[in-house]
């Protein structure tokens, strides 16, 4: 085995590895790039072809191949020898390997990245030859998409069965235990395991060098009950806000274009593909991270990104644009041409039109500005307030000085206005992390720790076309925070006018929807509509629980003290709470 670790190592060139990663540039004999292990503007770390080794002489980082693609998938070196090996290959012969003093064996990473290998393989040949996968096979085709492009993509078809893969993977000894752990089946609280993938079409999402981590699904035939879009759990080498769809297949043109492209669904980043425009990805089932973000900066200078124009769209671009400018990476926003909603109608129109929206996007905040001024062609005193209120925190988070200047100049002639007014009220202007911290009574809870009632008023606000969904019992809802008051007030009357609320109470409810709306993709997931009747539910299931509780608590207390009537007055009043 340690001749089979030699191998690997000579099969594996250090410069193309890591320019799987990175963007190396040619500094004499050596290759030089910004380091991933730590925030530089210039690059500190080197690649040396000759010895096949890196060094960073900012962070000290180092070492060859194998360090590398531990230390940027957080793996051990067996799994990264046995990813290398693949890319190489090499066919391992054992499950452990010695190398220096110690021995490396396979481990729960190594089953996760397996299975997930064998469910793609398996999902691709159903799609491609099996009889029950030709609606499967009809629909990509009415969708335009070739089978080259199906190829390359490996795109599949998991088979509308409960224990499909199941079976298959129990066949290939793999055990419960680590079929739950990939990702790519159910355990219910009962202890069933059942597919999680079932009648749909599957996308592989893969890792930089071409691994398949996880996956996404879209339902084949849409019932109304179940969700369109359905992704893989989060893994032992799967996590959604670090993945980004589609960038093993465009890298490479990414840094000759020097542009990365970010699109909302992984079918939009296809239909790119295959229409030659290579260097686009998208997110892997949530909101754009920072990490994300960061990723495409090691690739390219710009990354532009093309949004949906509703209104959660419109949220999601907004906090993409602050994230960018305090963390000094340069975007752009590309316009959807009207009628087309996304990338994939604009290109089976027509390519040109995907091509001219491109060229013509707009930097971020210019973007935000003009779309903010189009609304109001002839500002009055009380717009021009509105838009430097809202303009302003942002262009103060900006890293650049310079970028700071222009921004501050470009508000002024669109407004109108003077620099020295602007540049006045910017140094009053609280950014959100300023409003939060002098407000954190007010500041929205972590994801995971809001409750059911903000979770669906973050909703409303980041999609107000939801409002007629609201039952009574939500609207008239008084057990809350007092700071949702005017959102509540809102919602009774059905209808949400962020226009004329005041700067403070909208960051507030900003931040309320970008913190449901974090850790998910409104287009890669089940939609906000069937999400906030899910939340519904569970918000009735909850006042219901609280009920019973409390009379509960006072049922007993009556019979305890011998009062018959109350007792019988509580039974009733409890019969008609519960609904």
């Amino acid at each position: 085995m340690v001749d089979q670790v030699a191998e690997v190592k000579d099969r594996i060139d250090i410069v193309e590895l890591m320019s799987t990663y990175l963007t190396l540039k040619k500094a004499g004999a050596n290759y030089k790039a910004n380091c991933p292990f730590h925030n530089e503007k210039t690059p500190s770390l080197m690649v040396s072809p000759e010895r096949q080794t890196f060094k960073c002489f900012g962070c000290g980082e180092g070492g060859d191949v194998f360090t590398f693609v531990e230390k940027m998938e957080g793996l051990d070196f067996f799994n990264t020898l046995k990813l290398l090996a693949e890319r190489a290959g090499v066919q391992l012969k054992t499950d452990s390997v010695k190398y220096g003093e110690r021995e490396h064996r396979a481990d729960k990473k190594t089953k996760v990245f397996e299975i997930n290998e064998w469910a793609k393989k398996v999902y691709h040949r159903i799609l491609v030859e099996h009889p029950k996968a030709v609606n499967a096979r009809e629909y990509l085709k009415t969708r335009g998409m070739k089978p080259e492009t199906i190829e390359t993509f490996e795109i599949g078809y998991a088979p509308d069965s409960w224990d499909f893969l199941l079976r298959f993977l129990r066949a290939k000894k793999y055990s419960d235990s680590e079929i739950v752990e990939s990702g790519v089946v159910i355990k219910s609280e009962g202890g069933k395991i059942f597919d999680r993938f079932r009648g749909r079409i599957i996308f592989p999402i893969n890792n930089p060098i071409g691994n398949t981590i996880g996956f996404t699904s879209r339902i084949l035939k849409d019932d109304g009950k179940s969700a369109k879009y359905i992704n893989s759990a989060e893994t032992l080498i799967y996590t959604k806000g670090k993945t980004i769809y589609g960038l093993d297949k465009a890298k490479v043109a990414i840094k000759e274009a020097d542009l990365a492209i970010m699109v909302e669904g992984n079918m939009d980043v296809i239909a790119c593909h295959q229409a030659g425009f290579k260097n686009v990805v998208a997110t892997s089932g949530t909101a754009l991270t920072l990490d994300q973000l960061k990723v495409l900066t090691r690739y390219a200078a710009i990354t532009a990104f093309c949004f949906d124009s509703d209104e959660a769209g419109q949220t999601a671009m907004k906090r993409a644009i602050r994230m960018a400018m305090q963390n000094d990476v340069s975007i752009k926003i590309i316009n959807m041409p009207l009628p087309f909603k996304d990338p994939d109608e604009a290109i089976k129109a027509d390519p040109d039109n995907w091509m001219k929206a491109v060229k013509n996007a707009k930097p971020a905040l210019q973007y935000w500005i003009d779309r903010m001024i189009e609304r109001v062609p002839d500002p009055s005193i009380d717009d021009k307030k509105r838009i430097a209120k809202e303009i302003l925190p942002v262009i103060k988070i900006i890293y650049s000085d310079i970028e700071k200047e222009h921004y501050i100049k470009y508000l002024s002639q669109k407004l109108n206005v003077s620099e020295k007014s602007l540049i006045d009220a910017l140094g009053k202007a609280k950014t959100d992390q300023e409003f939060i911290s002098s407000k954190k009574e007010e500041a929205p809870e972590a994801p995971d720790k809001l409750k059911i009632y903000e979770k669906i008023l973050g909703i409303i606000w980041a999609e107000p076309a939801l409002i007629d969904k609201i039952p009574e019992e939500i609207k008239n809802f008084v057990d809350y925070d007092n700071k949702y008051d005017e959102l509540f007030a809102m919602i009774k009357t059905g209808e949400i006018y962020r226009e004329k609320m005041k700067l403070e109470k909208a960051g507030i409810f900003d931040q309320l929807a970008v913190a449901v709306l974090s850790n998910r993709d409104p287009k890669e997931e089940s939609s906000l509509g069937a999400e906030l009747l899910g939340l519904i539910g569970l918000f009735r299931r909850e006042k219901n629980e609280r009920i019973m509780e409390e009379y509960a608590r006072k049922i007993r207390d009556a019979e305890q003290s011998g009062d018959r009537e109350k007792l019988k007055a509580l039974l009733s009043e409890f019969s008609s709470l519960i609904k």
